[in-house]
C-alpha cells in the first residue's frame, strides 16, 4: 500500500485536498507553510506517492534536485485546481505514479494525463512488468535503452536462469542463450552490462520480538542473518509477524528502510501451517506455536501452499527470525 501525501497552496487547492484524501487510503495533508520547496523536500523520502495541486512548474522546479531514479523516487502527480487533469509527472511505473493519477482522476472526475511511451504504444513496461513478477532491477541504467529496443523492434529477448516467470507477455520472447537476449532474470550478473539485469526476489523473512525492540536491533539481526547463510539483502521481497505486533515500531521501521511489504497474520492462521518447528513457550505468549518460520513460510505462498522454509528459527536476544523462499 502507497503512503502517500498531498499538498496544496491556495484555498481552492486546499478544498479539493479534502476531497482527493478522503477518496484515498492512506493519505495525509501537508502545509506549505516554510513554503512548497521546503514542504516537498521534507516529504520526499517520507511518502511513496506525492500529489501536489499547483502548476506543474512550481513542482518540477522544485524536485529538480531530489531526482535520484525511478527506482527510489516516489511518484508524483500534479493536479490542477479544478481536478480537470491529474498528470503522472515523476515515477510512473515503479513508483506508481500513473495508478496514483487515475485514481484521483476518478475521485475529480478529471482525466489522467500518461505519458509513458509503453502505455501510448500498448507494449508491456517493462519496469512495472518486473516489479508485478517480483524482480529487482540491478540496472535501472539499461531500462530506457531496452524500453526503445521493445518500442523500435515490438519485442525483446528474455533469457531466464531458471524458469522464475511461467509466461512471458506477447512482445517478450524466450531465448536459449544470455547472449542473445535483451534482458535476463538471474540470480547471478551478467557478462555484457548493456543487458538489463532482473533479480528474482524470492526470499521471505518472518520475524517474532519481544515489546519495543528497536529498528537498530532489527537492522543488526538482518545484516547477521543474512551473511550467515549467504543470501542476497535485495532478493528478499517481504517481511512478515504475528498481527499482535502490528504496532511494533522497530519492525514497521525496518520494512520502511528497506521498502519491504510488510504483513501479519493471526494466531489462527499461523497455526494452520504445516512444517514449522513448535514452541510451548511461544504458544503461551501468543497463541501460535510457530511465529517467525509460519510468518515467514505464509509471506512466501499461501495457507494451501506455504513457501519453503530454507533458514529455521534463529534467536537473538529481543528477535527471532527465519526465512522462506516463495512457493512456484
Amino acid at each position: 500500500m502507497m503512503r502517500i501525501a498531498i499538498l496544496a497552496i491556495t484555498d481552492r487547492g486546499h478544498h479539493l485536498a479534502k476531497t482527493i484524501s478522503r477518496g484515498l487510503t492512506d493519505c495525509e495533508q501537508l502545509t506549505a507553510e516554510s513554503g512548497v520547496r521546503n514542504a516537498i523536500e521534507a516529504a520526499w523520502h517520507r511518502y511513496d506517492g506525492l500529489i501536489c495541486i499547483m502548476a506543474a512548474g512550481i513542482v518540477v522546479r522544485c524536485i529538480g534536485g531530489l531526482c535520484r531514479g525511478k527506482t527510489v523516487d516516489p511518484g508524483v502527480v500534479v493536479v490542477d485546481e479544478q481536478g480537470r487533469y491529474a498528470v503522472s509527472l515523476l515515477s510512473g511505473h515503479v513508483g506508481g505514479g500513473n495508478e496514483l493519477a487515475g485514481q484521483v482522476a476518478r475521485i475529480c472526475g478529471g482525466q489522467a494525463v500518461i505519458t509513458t511511451a509503453s502505455d501510448v504504444s500498448g507494449h508491456t513496461a517493462v519496469d512495472l512488468w518486473a516489479v508485478e513478477e517480483h524482480c529487482r532491477i540491478v540496472n535501472p541504467q539499461q531500462l530506457a535503452p531496452v524500453t526503445t529496443r521493445l518500442l523500435n523492434r515490438g519485442f525483446i529477448r528474455v533469457f531466464q536462469e531458471e524458469r522464475y516467470v511461467q509466461s512471458l507477455p506477447d512482445d517478450f520472447r524466450g531465448c536459449a542463450a544470455v547472449e542473445d537476449a535483451d534482458l535476463i532474470i538471474s540470480r547471478r550478473s551478467p557478462v555484457d552490462q548493456s543487458v538489463l539485469h532482473l533479480l528474482p526476489c524470492r526470499l521471505f523473512i518472518g520475524f517474532g520480538c519481544r515489546k519495543g525492540v528497536t529498528e537498530s536491533d532489527f537492522a543488526r539481526a538482518v545484516e547477521d542473518l543474512l551473511h550467515r547463510f549467504d543470501l542476497d539483502l535485495r532478493t528478499v521481497a517481504g517481511v512478515a509477524s504475528i498481527d499482535i505486533k502490528e504496532q511494533e515500531a522497530g519492525l514497521l521501521q525496518i520494512a520502511r528502510r528497506y521498502r519491504w511489504p510488510i504483513r501479519f497474520f493471526s494466531k489462527e492462521q499461523l497455526n494452520l501451517v504445516a512444517g514449522p518447528s513448535a514452541s510451548a513457550t511461544v504458544y503461551e505468549k501468543t497463541g501460535a506455536y510457530s511465529v517467525c518460520e509460519a510468518a515467514a513460510m505464509l509471506a512466501a505462498g499461501s495457507i494451501e501452499k506455504p513457501g519453503t522454509l530454507i533458514v529455521n528459527k534463529v534467536k537473538w536476544k529481543t528477535i527471532t527470525a527465519a526465512v522462506a523462499q516463495r512457493a512456484d
